[in-house]
């Protein structure tokens, strides 16, 4: 397979074939036939490529053709609005990862300043999560057709504005678009309402986006489970927010089951 898309990569980040070869310990001999599909990019080098290329390991093995592309049924589309709690979008990445889902993400300028204030992580570092990161003005992106396969949607967390623009059809953003998309082809769109109190203006928008066909999940937390931790809450939240993927969480406390009543005794 010809890997001559790493030149590009390479140019649009100011590195070199030199860069590759120092990380892989080789001459720019092996890195020119790596590159002109006369060598494999073995995996003992993909994390050192990756590294360099200032993109995630499993993107760069996809693209060399030694992953397949996950199908549809493992790809998610994850959405970072400006409401507060964007950690659950960091940890949803996070845990996605974990489970091989193949993550699409798109973070709005809202969502970006929103990250800035509640966190320590930049925007760099959470795009570096997904497999691949959009800019939010980017609709030409695979995720604003219909024709480019998902599973679904998770805009976590969902601001008012954002579902309220859902709930219109009327886009202005690649996020807002991408829903839209995802709610047209009668896929699961589940948006993480941050908002409260509601008044009737918004009650009215997501009473319409429930008939459309969203699922509306605030994150609410459970105390059943006597959480030990904030974080012990966010992952409680956004496993029952798989759930409804059938995505299974390992080690999620359910009611009724063994973990949840030690728990209680």
């Amino acid at each position: 397979m010809n890997l001559m898309w790493i030149k590009d990569r390479l140019k649009e980040i100011g590195a070199t074939q030199g860069h590759l070869a120092t990380a892989i310990g080789r001459d720019q001999a092996v890195v020119s036939r790596i590159l002109q599909g006369k060598q494999a990019l073995s995996l003992e080098w993909a994390d050192a490529f990756a590294e360099v290329l200032q993109m995630p390991v499993q993107e760069v093995l996809r693209r060399a053709g030694v992953l397949k592309t996950p199908s549809s049924a493992q790809r998610m589309i994850v959405g970072i609005s400006g409401a507060t709690g964007v950690v659950f979008g960091v940890r949803l990445l996070e845990i996605l990862r974990d489970l091989g889902v193949e993550t699409h993400l798109v973070i709005t300028r809202p969502g970006a300043v929103t990250l800035a204030q509640e966190t320590d992580y930049r925007v760099a570092e959470v795009a570096a999560m997904a497999d691949r990161h959009y800019r939010v003005g980017d609709i030409a992106a695979p995720i604003a057709s219909g024709s480019f396969r998902t599973m679904g949607m998770i805009v976590a967390p969902c601001s008012v504005r954002t579902f309220s623009e859902i709930a219109t059809g009327v886009t202005s953003n690649l996020l807002t678009r991408a829903a839209d998309v995802t709610l047209k082809e009668g896929r699961k769109l589940v948006l993480m309402v941050r908002e409260t109190p509601l008044h009737s203006g918004h009650l009215r928008n997501l009473l319409q986006l429930a008939e459309m066909g969203a699922v509306i999940a605030p994150p609410m937390q459970t105390f059943y489970t006597r959480p030990s931790s904030l974080d012990d809450m966010i992952v409680h939240s956004l496993g029952r927010v798989l759930d409804l993927f059938d995505l299974e969480l390992p080690g999620l406390p359910r009611w009724g089951e063994d973990s949840v009543r030690a728990m209680q005794t």
